[in-house]
């Protein structure tokens, strides 16, 4: 199995996500996973870090933070 490498990666406020799931419905690579529909978290083993999830987040809940 090949490793992803990355840039950035996307970390969720939740107190500005209002749940629309549009993340999760324009994720290239379908990481974003809504957790009893109160948690919007990312499968980072899969995520590219391409920012489509932070663009399309209509709160600016989620930001792309340079990964260490």
């Amino acid at each position: 199995m090949s490793q992803i490498v990355r840039s950035f990666r996307p970390v969720v406020d939740m107190e500005k996500c209002n749940k629309c799931t549009l993340c999760q419905i324009y994720c290239p690579e379908g990481t974003v996973l809504v957790v009893n529909k109160a948690e919007t978290v990312f499968d980072y083993r899969f995520c590219k870090g391409c920012g489509v999830c932070a663009t399309e987040c209509p709160t600016e809940a989620i930001e792309m933070e340079r990964e260490a």
